[in-house]
Formats: structure tokens, C-alpha cells, sequence
């Protein structure tokens, strides 16, 4: 990783002298235009990602977060509410009556074929 220091001028320049560099498939054809193709748009999206976004702090919110997120334990209260959902979603599994006619209908599809249900086309 390499650490340079641009003006808006300079990174303004190197963006334009990129779009032209992508735009010449004279110079390269087939499998190396390709890769030009690939390289040139992730360097312009990441210049200009550079370019303006020098300003917005969005970097050290996003560390901040993630440092948050990394030593934050639930309260009690909080596990009550995921475990709360977790209960729910399984009661209705439980009285689904669309599981319950899915198990039916596969309990008569396997009557008189073996306990698997392999798709195997000698089978057919």
C-alpha cells in the first residue's frame, strides 16, 4: 500500500488521463482490454471515493461502531426480547397448518417407497 498526497487538481488530472487510457482499445485487444477494462473502473471509483469523501468523518464513525459493536453485551431485558421472538416463530411453526398439510402430503408421497427421497433418474 502506497500513501500519496494530491492536490484536486492532480487527482482530477490522473481521473481524466484514466478514462482516456480506458477508452483505447487500439492499444489492446481481447483478454488485456478486459483486465484494462476491470482496473481502470475499480482505480476511478476509489479516486474519486478518495476525492470526496476526504472530509466526511464517515471513517472514524464506521471504527466506532464497529469497536462498539465488538464489546457490547445484551441486557437481560434485550435477551428476553430475541428469545421472546425465537418463541413465537417456533409456536407457529408448530401450529402451521401449511406445515402440517406439507408433512401430510409428504408422509402419503413416501407410502411404498423407501425412507429417502432420492431423485435419482434410475428411480424414474
Amino acid at each position: 500500500m502506497i500513501t500519496l498526497e494530491l492536490t484536486e487538481e492532480e487527482i482530477g488530472t490522473l481521473i481524466d488521463a484514466l478514462g482516456t487510457w480506458m477508452e483505447l482499445p487500439e492499444e489492446c485487444e481481447g483478454e488485456e482490454w478486459l483486465r484494462r477494462q476491470a482496473l481502470g473502473a475499480d482505480l476511478d471509483l476509489d479516486l474519486r471515493e478518495a476525492f470526496n469523501r476526504r472530509h466526511d468523518g464517515w471513517d472514524a464513525t464506521c471504527a466506532a461502531a464497529a469497536e462498539d459493536t465488538q464489546n457490547h453485551t445484551f441486557t437481560q431485558t434485550e435477551q428476553d426480547f430475541i428469545q421472546a421472538g425465537i418463541d413465537a416463530r417456533e409456536q407457529i411453526k408448530e401450529t402451521s397448518r401449511a406445515a402440517t398439510r406439507r408433512e401430510e402430503q409428504m408422509a402419503e408421497m413416501l407410502k411404498g417407497t423407501t425412507a429417502t427421497l432420492a431423485n435419482d433418474p434410475a428411480d424414474w
